[in-house]
């Protein structure tokens, strides 16, 4: 077997022309083994002294196998991980691969598996696949336990190569999977690199020793990791990509207080079905206008608990309070796409309204806004908080928000059938900043950061805010 090499070094502007391509007459095929580890003669030892199990509960829901593997130098490892939940309700095992593991928790690199779900007395199994460095002295694997923590049995067997890679080498059979997932990894990967040289060596080294579609999956997970990247994924074919939980759609709250203050509380809304959303922005877009005919002095817009899958019908129900019609965009590596919101409507710039109230003329309300934002404020609700910076007379309090957008998450089947999840666009508001971080409050609230209406939001509005 000639194993093929990813090349060293690689800028990010060319990354379009990365070849991974097996070198021309390379012998193809790859092989391995069952090997049977060694204990880790130092601290941190396994949990069982045959370092090829563990138990995880309430009690103890972190624990550790560790080996030796000085000899296995240069080898790719392949570790079959077995979870049998002994209780009566479900939990979550996730499993951390980790090389030179220290007594202090810490490790020369640790690498996720993905989260192994256990139904009550239910069993699972996932296919863990690492690289070991040449100066590695052990290589383990931590079990955490979810909560609520259930008893679980957890047991390893292990494959090694049966040859020795050095980094950047792999079996030719994987380089086109390898081609294409790296090269759509890092053309659409909006956020900037702050080594791009540094992230390719990394995707060079985790890849070595690949001998098949899950090492691939390994390689961009542990890149992912690397470069800090909480956004993507990668499925292989019969895995669900990540889905977040239902949501359950609280109708908003809208009142008109006696000091002349509109208050609106967003909750969380369900806009997977249309036309459920567009009569939820409709409803909240004729609510707004009642109160708006009676001349409010301020508003309060409260996106403490606001989120949704997408922002639209939220945009196009605040369209007279948005002050737009150009309202922020969402940027990435190949453009911006504008957001444009107006009498009752939210679209991209030159295309159809994703979502339309057929709203009348409405005026624009260009007093002061004040925003309530914090943890609770997520996904679409991050977006609309977004689509007010910059509003001239609007200032933000309350504590930094989720900072966890999926509208910029943009699917790729790859040509194994495997789905790799790419952030390719950030959301960026009207002056042109992109957005991130969580959004910080532009003053912070402490101890009434919880209140229904914190007093310096009061303060704000009936004092310069509300002039």
């Amino acid at each position: 077997m000639t194993p093929h090499s990813l090349p060293s070094r690689l800028s990010r502007a060319a990354v379009a022309a990365l070849l991974l391509a097996a070198a021309a007459g390379a012998a193809a095929g790859a092989s391995r083994a069952p090997c049977t580890p060694t204990p880790a003669s130092e601290e941190p030892k396994s949990q069982a002294g045959d370092a090829l199990s563990v138990h995880v509960d309430a009690a103890r829901p972190i624990a550790l196998v560790n080996w030796d593997v000085r000899w296995w130098a240069r080898r790719r490892i392949w570790i079959t991980l077995d979870a049998s939940n002994e209780g009566d309700g479900p939990t979550q095992v996730l499993p951390q691969m980790v090389v030179d593991a220290r007594p202090d928790g810490g490790a020369s690199m640790a690498l996720f598996g993905l989260p192994l779900a256990l139904p009550a007395r239910g069993h699972a199994t996932q296919r863990l696949a690492v690289y070991v460095p040449d100066d590695a002295k052990t290589l383990g694997v931590r079990a955490l336990v979810a909560t609520p923590a259930q008893p679980v049995a957890v047991s390893f067997t292990l494959e090694c190569s049966d040859a020795r890679y050095d980094p950047g080498e792999f079996a030719p059979a994987v380089a086109p999977l390898l081609d294409e997932a790296i090269k759509t990894y890092f053309n659409g990967l909006v956020d900037p690199l702050s080594d791009p040289n540094a992230a390719v060596d990394i995707a060079r080294r985790l890849s070595s020793g690949a001998q098949e579609p899950a090492d691939v999956a390994w390689t961009l997970r542990g890149l992912m990791q690397a470069v800090h990247d909480d956004h993507g994924f990668y499925a292989l074919p019969g895995e669900a990509p990540p889905v977040r939980p239902a949501l359950v759609t609280r109708a908003p709250e809208l009142e008109l207080r006696g000091d002349g203050t509109a208050v609106l509380r967003l909750h969380a809304v369900d806009t997977t079905a249309a036309p459920a959303a567009l009569a939820w922005a409709t409803s909240l877009h004729e609510g707004i206008a009642a109160v708006a005919a009676r001349h409010p002095r301020g508003w309060i817009i409260d996106l403490r608990d606001h989120d949704g899958d997408s922002p639209w019908p939220s945009l196009a129900a605040l369209s007279a309070l948005l002050d737009g019609p150009a309202v922020g965009h969402f940027a990435g590596r190949h453009g911006q796409q504008e957001w444009i919101v107006e009498r009752g409507a939210a679209r991209i710039a030159g295309g159809p309204a994703l979502v339309d109230t057929q709203a009348p003329p409405e005026p624009d309300y260009r007093g002061p806004v004040a925003l309530l934002i914090g943890p609770g404020t997520r996904d679409a609700g991050e977006d609309v908080a977004v689509a007010f910076r910059g509003r001239p007379n609007t200032r933000f309090f309350g504590t930094p928000t989720a900072g966890f957008p999926l509208q910029g998450v943009q699917p790729h089947r790859l040509a194994d059938g495997s789905t790799l999840g790419v952030l390719e666009v950030r959301a960026a508001d009207r002056t042109g900043v992109v957005h991130r971080v969580p959004l910080e409050p532009d003053t912070l609230l402490h101890e009434d950061a919880a209140a229904p209406l914190p007093q310096p939001v009061l303060d704000w509005l009936h004092g310069a805010g509300g002039r």
